[in-house]
């Protein structure tokens, strides 16, 4: 037999289990759950004596399996994995966390048979977890789409944001390139209008003065 017994616990309180054969396997099974961490999620593996025990810890729960050496750990992990899910999925969560030891084999050891005896059927499982690894691949390549597309999506506001900016510097550099250009045109005009005068004023006295030397200003004239 490959999966011969598995169990779901809370802390060192085995809830719920379900043995394929007959054999002592609560003892160690109790020994593996006192060194066991629930709250932090892992995955381990312990060899003892002809048996594999697999452990999976989420949430403050405990999954374990017991295998044969030779049955596939992958298959083991992907079977604790569906038990997880099955039990998180359901509404014994709130009651598991105070309850006494075997207190859901009523409500989930029928839920562990189940899934034990598809598990232990490998060519089905294998053939579910291709499909599965299939599906996982798609919705990853879908998902690195959507991202590059949302990142696209935000480089692209970026350049309008730039774009805008730089136009609305060009507005104002040009506008004030205008009004400097109509001030420095003022500028030189009042300038050319100074010094058309000072030359004239200039001129005129040279005149008058040429005028008053020659005697046209003199009386006997």
């Amino acid at each position: 037999m490959p999966l011969l017994y598995t169990c779901v616990a809370c802390k060192s309180v085995v809830l719920a289990d379900y043995a394929d054969v007959v054999g002592n396997f609560e003892s160690a099974t109790i020994q593996i759950l006192e060194r066991t961490d629930p709250n932090k999620f892992s995955r381990h593996t312990y060899s003892l004596t002809k048996y594999n025990y697999h452990v999976l810890t989420k949430n403050g729960f405990t999954f374990l399996v017991i295998a044969d050496l030779e049955f596939p750990k992958r298959i083991s992990f992907a079977f604790l994995e569906k038990v997880e899910a099955r039990f998180s999925g359901s509404e014994l969560v709130s009651r598991a966390r105070n309850a006494k030891p075997y207190e859901l084999r009523r409500d989930f050891t029928p839920v562990l048979e189940s899934l034990l005896n598809q598990y232990n059927n490998t060519k089905e499982v294998d053939s579910m977890a291709h499909l599965h690894h299939e599906v996982e691949g798609v919705k990853q390549v879908m998902e690195q789409n959507l991202e590059r597309v949302i990142q696209r999506e935000g480089n692209l506001h970026s350049l309008q944001e730039k774009t805008e900016e730089l136009a609305l510097g060009a507005g104002k550099f040009k506008s004030s390139g205008v009004q400097l250009h109509r001030k420095m045109w003022w500028k030189n005009v009042k300038v050319m209008v100074v010094l058309g005068a000072t030359l004239a004023l200039i001129i005129t006295i040279i005149v008058l003065i040429t005028l008053w030397q020659k005697g046209v200003f003199s009386k006997d004239n």
